[in-house]
């Protein structure tokens, strides 16, 4: 999610402050929709929750529980190497270029929980990381960030 902030310069700045600016600002943004996200620790959701989407997958995931391919019940993986963590509060990361902050995450399954794709039993629990940004900028906080990168110049 892109937020614009128009701001008016009065004086003569020179370009690589404001460019320094931009750069701080995006970065304490990304920082605090990371900390949202980080809050999040719902409950587990309700006992038989989960409902299979078609008779074809629950027949697919009951022949993969007798193959002995799911084990119930699931063990996360530990991630590990350059991954990072299979946990999704420890595998966010933040990576600045230029202008632009790019949030990630290392868990595999961060997209059906936190992202774009928030599987069913997920929504309404878990606060995905396009409206952990909207929270962040109508709470104030991007406000006062820029207010503050201001003040620094």
């Amino acid at each position: 999610m892109a937020s614009r902030i128009t701001v008016e310069i009065v004086g003569r700045i020179g370009e690589a402050q404001i460019g320094e600016m931009i750069r701080t600002v995006t970065l304490a943004y990304a920082t605090q929709v990371q900390a949202r996200l980080n809050e999040d620790k719902p409950p587990p959701p309700a006992r038989a929750a989960m409902k299979f989407v078609s008779v074809k997958q629950r027949r697919f995931v009951m022949a993969a529980i007798s193959r002995g391919e799911i084990t119930v019940p699931y063990k996360r993986g530990t991630g590990g190497g350059l991954r990072g963590s299979e946990t999704l509060n420890r595998s966010y990361s933040i990576t600045l270029s230029g202008d632009e902050a790019l949030l990630t995450s290392a868990a595999s399954y961060a997209p059906y929980v936190v992202g774009d794709q928030q599987a069913d039993i997920h929504q309404g629990r878990w606060n995905t990381a396009a409206n952990a940004a909207e929270q962040v900028s109508a709470s104030g906080d991007l406000n006062f960030i820029v207010q503050k990168a201001m003040e620094a110049l």
